[in-house]
């Protein structure tokens, strides 16, 4: 499944860039994100998501790999993990891009998400509602954020 997102954000390029390789800060605008270790730094963490989707309840311990980074605009993450009680197995490659617009930034996220297991035979539509709300979620959060800075 492929998804994306792209928002104007208050904030400069570079203050947005800024934001974004400060791990700790930008995952609270992640939800469902806890737990988020850094191993090495701009290149592996570890986290934990948790996620009400449908019926289920899941919670996926993620080993996370920074696999590419031009600063600063671009950065491709990948994320793999699984859920111990459903089975279900998650594989996502986010890349996020951040260029210039007027006087803040475009913020835009291309997705792709790779579910197996119990969760999957939930559906296309019911995983894309939760992932639409999460970005909703994850705009709103980090809009606050820059706007407070």
């Amino acid at each position: 499944m492929e998804f994306n997102m792209s928002m104007v954000v208050p904030a400069t390029p570079a203050e947005l860039w800024s934001t974004l390789l400060d791990v700790p800060r930008i995952s609270g605008c992640i939800p469902g994100c806890e737990n988020v270790e850094e191993i090495e730094r701009l290149l592996t963490y570890k986290a934990t998501v948790k996620q009400k989707i449908g019926p289920f309840k899941v919670e996926v311990p993620a080993d996370i790999i920074v696999e590419s980074i031009t600063e600063p605009s671009h950065v491709r993450t990948r994320a793999t993990g699984r859920d111990k009680i459903t089975g279900t197995r998650l594989a996502v490659v986010l890349d996020v891009t951040v260029t210039p617009e007027g006087a803040g930034s475009t913020f835009a996220v291309d997705a792709k998400v790779d579910v197996q297991g119990r969760l999957a035979t939930m559906g296309f539509g019911v995983i894309r509602r939760r992932v639409d709300q999460n970005f909703e979620e994850f705009e709103k959060r980090l809009k606050e954020m820059l706007g407070a800075a």
